[in-house]
C-alpha cells in the first residue's frame, strides 16, 4: 500500500511538472510575439516573419505535448540549433553576450525538449490524460487567443528607454509651418500596470486634435504614467508606434525630448498650435514662471520683458497665464537678446524657429 501510494504521488509531481512546461513554452512564445509586436528587436521583414516562426515553436510544442510528448520533444530538440543561431544573431548584447544567450536558450528549449523525450520514454503522465484528448482541439483555441491577447498586452508593457543626457525639443512646427509630430489634448481613461515603477502606457480620449490625418476619439498612449494620472488631460507630441503590428492600431508613442506633458505646462505650444506660423516676419512666444522646476512653476503676469534685435528693442508684458507674444519681428535676424525684468534675471541669446 505504501508503494503503491508514493507511485501515485510521484506521478501527480510529474504531471505537475509536464503543466509547469507547458506554461513556460506558452509564456516564452507569447513574449516573444511581443517583442516582434513592440518592435524593439525586429523592423525588416524578413526579420519579423523569423521572429515571428521563432515565438510559434514553443507555442505549437507546448500544444503538441498535451497529445504526443514524443512530437513535443521532436519539436524542441530540432528547431534548438535554429534558435540558438537566430537568438545569437539578434541578441548579441541584450542576453549577457553569447555565453548568456545561450544559457537562456538552452535553459527555455533544451531543457524542455529533453524533458519531453524522457517523459515519453518512461511513460510519464501526460498534461491531459488520454480519456480527455477530446478537448485538445478547444483548448487549443482558448490558448492561442489567450496568447494573442497577453503578446499584445505585453508588448504595451515593453519599456521604451528615453535617450539619456541632455536634451531639447524639436521645432513645434516645420518649415511649413505644420506640426512637425503628432500634436493632440487627450484625456487619461485608464493607466496599464506599471512596469519598473511607472506604468509605460494608459488608454485616453483625443479632446482636441492639432494632428493630420485626424486621430480616432480613443487612443493608446505609450509614455511614463502614474496611476494617479487617470483622467488627468495631457499635452501630446508622439508619432506613430513603431512595432511590426502595433503600427497600425491607434498607439502614439511620445517624442524622447519632446513635449508631452500635463496641459497645465503647455500653454505655449496649444497657443502656437490654435495660432498657427506668424503671418509675417518672427514670432517669439514665451512663458515667465517663477520656479525652474516643475511642477512648482507658476506664471507670472505681468512682467515686461524685452526683446533686443539687430535693429530695435521690443517689449512685452506677460498676459494671465505669463505668456510674451510678440510678432512681426525681422526675419533676416539670426539672433535676439531676451531680457526679463526682474533681480533673478539676466539677458540671454535665443535663436528663433518655428
Amino acid at each position: 500500500m505504501v508503494s503503491i501510494h508514493r507511485g501515485g504521488s510521484l506521478r501527480r509531481i510529474l504531471w505537475l511538472v509536464s503543466w509547469a512546461f507547458v506554461l513556460e513554452s506558452a509564456l516564452l512564445s507569447m513574449f516573444v510575439l511581443a517583442d516582434v509586436a513592440a518592435g524593439s528587436s525586429a523592423t525588416v521583414p524578413e526579420a519579423v516573419v523569423a521572429s515571428i516562426v521563432a515565438s510559434l515553436i514553443p507555442f505549437v510544442a507546448s500544444l503538441a505535448a498535451t497529445r504526443d510528448q514524443r512530437v513535443a520533444a521532436r519539436i524542441y530538440l530540432c528547431a534548438a540549433p535554429i534558435a540558438l543561431l537566430f537568438v545569437v544573431t539578434r541578441f548579441p548584447v541584450a542576453l549577457g553576450g553569447q555565453l548568456g544567450t545561450t544559457v537562456v536558450v538552452c535553459a527555455a528549449i533544451v531543457i524542455p525538449g529533453f524533458f519531453w523525450r524522457l517523459a515519453a520514454q518512461r511513460n510519464w503522465p501526460s498534461p491531459i490524460a488520454e480519456s480527455r484528448l477530446d478537448i485538445t482541439a478547444g483548448l487549443g483555441l482558448s490558448v492561442f487567443c489567450l496568447w494573442v491577447a497577453g503578446a499584445f498586452v505585453c508588448s504595451l508593457g515593453l519599456p521604451g528607454w528615453p535617450l539619456i543626457g541632455d536634451c531639447l525639443p524639436r521645432a513645434l512646427l516645420d518649415e511649413h509651418g505644420a506640426p512637425r509630430y503628432i500634436d493632440f489634448t487627450a484625456r487619461v481613461l485608464f493607466v496599464g500596470p506599471k512596469t519598473l515603477g511607472k506604468s509605460p502606457w494608459s488608454v485616453a480620449r483625443v479632446e482636441e486634435n492639432f494632428a493630420t490625418p485626424r486621430l480616432p476619439k480613443i487612443v493608446i498612449l505609450q509614455a511614463f504614467f502614474e496611476s494617479n494620472d487617470k483622467s488627468a488631460t495631457y499635452f501630446v507630441e508622439g508619432r506613430r508606434s513603431q512595432g511590426a503590428f502595433l503600427r497600425f492600431l491607434p498607439i502614439i508613442a511620445a517624442v524622447s525630448c519632446g513635449r508631452t506633458q500635463s496641459i497645465e505646462g503647455s500653454a505655449v505650444s496649444l497657443r502656437i498650435l490654435r495660432d498657427g506660423p506668424p503671418r509675417s516676419g518672427v514670432r517669439l512666444v514665451g512663458l515667465v514662471h517663477s520656479d525652474s522646476t516643475w511642477p512648482y512653476r507658476t506664471p507670472v503676469s505681468g512682467v515686461r520683458v524685452s526683446i533686443a534685435g539687430p535693429s530695435e528693442t521690443v517689449v512685452s508684458v506677460t498676459d494671465i497665464q505669463g505668456i510674451y507674444d510678440v510678432n512681426g519681428l525681422p526675419q533676416d535676424a539670426t539672433q535676439f537678446m531676451l531680457g526679463v525684468r526682474t533681480r533673478e534675471a539676466e539677458p540671454r541669446k535665443i535663436t528663433p524657429s518655428i
